[in-house]
């Protein structure tokens, strides 16, 4: 199974680039403080993909992935406030009030 997979994902230099790519990228954007959520939410689709893959074809590389799995897992967790303002709570309108003695308007009804 491990030789099938290999031949497989070595056939499609594409694809190698578009993972690679990711990889690189979502690197990048740990190694910056402000952009590290970002990047391990770039990470995370890319590392279940290969750790997936690598139970499925047996290749012998299952801990280290699953092992960088739950960590990105865990720092997302670590991240849930953050993430759910941004994703699941509705903005707040900022409410402005002026005082009411300082505006004064002429109405004339004809």
């Amino acid at each position: 199974a491990m030789q099938l997979a290999w031949h497989f994902f070595g056939y499609s230099d594409t694809y190698n680039l578009f993972i690679a790519f990711g990889e690189i990228t979502a690197a990048l954007l740990l190694v910056i403080p402000k952009t590290a959520t970002l990047g391990n939410i770039i990470y995370l689709p890319i590392t279940v993909n290969i750790t997936i893959l690598d139970f499925c074809f047996e290749i012998p590389a299952r801990s280290v992935t699953t092992l960088l799995t739950c960590m990105s897992i865990a720092l997302l967790f670590f991240e849930y406030k953050k993430l759910k303002r941004v994703f699941f709570d509705s903005p707040v309108a900022a409410e402005t009030s002026l005082p009411t003695n300082l505006i004064k308007k002429k109405v004339n009804v004809q």
